[in-house]
């Protein structure tokens, strides 16, 4: 298991550009059409003081999402995202005992 920490930061524009494209993510997110090899573990989450959504997710190979978010980055939805490699606890349990 691969899990991220996937932060999609959103641009500013209309209320309805927002709407659309937070509907989008949720229909991809609830009907699993999401790119080959992931999985949503976690999430989304929505932040109320920024314009961005946080997810966590099972990605085997996190350049299978490239396509997905190289064209919401050219469409001007997307500004940036941050994807963070994340373990889970039992694996900073081994360092310590190790």
């Amino acid at each position: 298991m691969a899990l991220f920490l996937d932060t999609i930061y959103f641009n500013r524009q209309s209320v309805d550009k927002v709407k659309e494209a937070l509907a989008n993510i949720h229909k991809s997110l609830t009907t699993g059409a999401l790119p080959k090899g992931v999985t949503l573990k976690a999430g989304p989450w929505y932040s109320n003081e920024e314009l961005k959504l946080v997810v966590v997710l099972d990605m085997q190979d996190h350049s299978l999402s490239y396509s997905a978010f190289s064209n919401a980055v050219a469409s001007g939805i997307v500004e940036r995202r941050k994807l963070e490699p994340i373990v889970d606890w039992s694996a900073v349990e081994a360092f310590i005992k190790s």
